[in-house]
């Protein structure tokens, strides 16, 4: 689907469709998951990431659970540090909405899935990474053995409200704003390095769902377009 290896030219011009693609837009209203989502009894459950650290691939523990030691902002080891930090509702019935949108990319039910929702606030990032890399992203150390590919794993994002000036999506060397509410993006899984600022003054609410491809899911890619409307089946 996409050009592989990442070329890691910094002053290369990257174009939507290379590596990273907008498959069109949900016609759908988030709103009320949104806030669902945003009360406190969801902020207890939070799902926690893997402990890693993406400048040196270290954690620290707090009362038994990881967060990113890099993050200064959090020096008192709150769990809860942000992009460590993202509700998991693959089981939870009251997201009817969410987990239409992740049943409609047709993943493989018999692999493991992960659908979260992720509510960046102002000012919180995720510096340019790779996601299954951890540290600064080099093509030295994608063409090195300790980089495992993830070929058949794919990833989509889905934005959930109207962009707002200086929230930000880097792909590559590719920009990403202005979004509309319902716009679902993917990229390149296995070498595109990436990250994402909020500096604006509203949070950035998002669905990431990743899992396994199939036939279906990749002829969904091909076929989509950044005009396209998605429109789910009612109950």
């Amino acid at each position: 689907m996409f050009e592989t290896t990442y070329h890691f030219d910094k002053w290369k011009e990257d174009k939507e469709g290379e590596y990273f693609k907008i498959l069109g837009k949900f016609d759908i209203d988030f709103t009320d998951e949104i806030e669902l989502a945003r009360t406190t009894e969801m902020k207890s459950k939070r799902f926690n990431e893997q402990p890693y650290n993406y400048a040196n691939n270290k954690a620290s523990v707090v009362n038994n659970v990881y967060h990113a030691i890099e993050d200064a902002d959090n020096y008192a080891g709150q769990p809860n540090a942000e992009m460590f930090d993202a509700y998991r509702y693959n089981d939870d019935d009251r997201f009817n909405k969410f987990r239409k949108v992740a049943e409609w990319f047709e993943l493989d039910k018999t692999k493991n899935q992960t659908w979260k929702f992720h509510d960046q606030k102002p000012n919180q990032q995720l510096m340019f990474h790779i996601d299954n890399l951890p540290g600064e992203p080099r093509k030295e150390r994608i063409e090195s053995k300790e980089f495992k590919y993830a070929r058949d794993k794919t990833r989509f994002l889905v934005f959930l409200a109207d962009w707002e000036p200086g929230q930000i999506f880097q792909f590559g060397n590719h920009i990403h704003t202005q979004w509309k509410a319902g716009e679902v993006v993917t990229w390149e899984w296995s070498t595109l390095p990436h990250a994402t600022w909020n500096g604006s003054w509203k949070k950035r609410p998002a669905l990431q769902i990743t899992g396994t491809a199939t036939a279906k899911t990749w002829n969904k890619i091909k076929k989509s377009s950044r005009d396209k409307c998605i429109q789910l089946k009612p109950n």
